[in-house]
């Protein structure tokens, strides 16, 4: 996934709202949040809006101020803490880049710990560990990782790792509670025939993001995912270059999709 400068499964939970008797649906929606807020968060509009409608949907939030978390400003702020009063089936999840186990491990917790010293109000459950090398020579410094997210969050965790595509170990989805293992052009992808599943490697904790998508809603590779029992998703008709930091034009018909096919 791109490290996007300038700027975010949804997560199951077999659990039903605070305020109500209505349990979330199991395939959640995934937001790269990438895009600025702006004053008066008007950039998320949309977002909130998808939000407050479907209030049984799942929402996963990628925040990603700026290739992680120091471009926090006061805007990030204010419209995270927003976004995490709408609801229980919200929960937000901090960006931080590994560059395939390139990047230095002293940065790359640097980065976790900043997110999850963050006030309350604002403060994100778990981390996306962007560009993770899923080999197995490569295991215990992603474990590593995930271990300082659980040591900061006592209880409700979340920790998603992004290959993009399927794992070389099966071993790390017993350390993360969603991979994404497929982060790919739509047209490249079909299911289930572009994901390993068993037991191992359940569809859900796995996660499918794809760009690059028709100009109309693709209802029938939704309506697959949901009853494949894929984690959460995202697509878009936005192209690679911009997939992130734009809101699809078919968002809110997307997330009424996931909804609908699941009742």
């Amino acid at each position: 996934m791109f490290a996007v400068k300038g700027f975010f499964s949804a997560v199951l939970f077999a659990q039903t709202f605070l305020h109500g008797t209505r349990a979330l649906v199991s395939t959640g929606a995934i937001f790269p949040l990438y895009i600025y807020p702006d004053d008066g968060c008007s950039a998320w509009t949309t977002l909130f809006d998808s939000i407050t409608a479907n209030p049984t949907l799942p929402f996963t939030l990628v925040i990603n101020p700026d290739s992680g978390p120091n471009g926090l400003d006061s805007t990030y702020e204010a419209c995270i803490s927003q976004l995490l009063a709408l609801g229980s089936n919200v929960k937000a999840i901090g960006y931080v880049r590994t560059g395939y186990a390139t990047r230095s491990s002293s940065d790359v917790l640097d980065d976790v710990s900043t997110y999850l010293n963050w006030p309350t109000s604002y403060r994100p459950s778990g981390i996306f560990f962007d560009e993770t090398n899923a080999t197995s020579d490569h295991f215990d410094l992603y474990s590593t990782y995930a271990a300082q997210v659980r040591q900061d969050i006592s209880s409700g965790s979340t920790v998603i790792l992004n290959p993009g595509i399927n794992v070389a170990d099966s071993d790390y989805f017993s350390i993360a509670d969603f991979i994404v293992t497929a982060e790919q052009f739509y047209d490249d992808f079909s299911f289930p025939g572009s994901l390993i599943i068993n037991s191992a490697e359940p569809a859900s904790k796995q996660v499918v993001i794809l760009h690059d998508g028709p100009s109309t809603l693709p209802t029938s590779v939704i309506d697959q995912l949901t009853s494949g029992g894929i984690a959460s998703t995202f697509i878009t008709n936005e192209p690679q270059a911009s997939a992130y930091n734009t809101t699809p034009s078919y968002w809110e018909e997307f997330c009424e999709e996931l909804v609908s096919s699941q009742s």
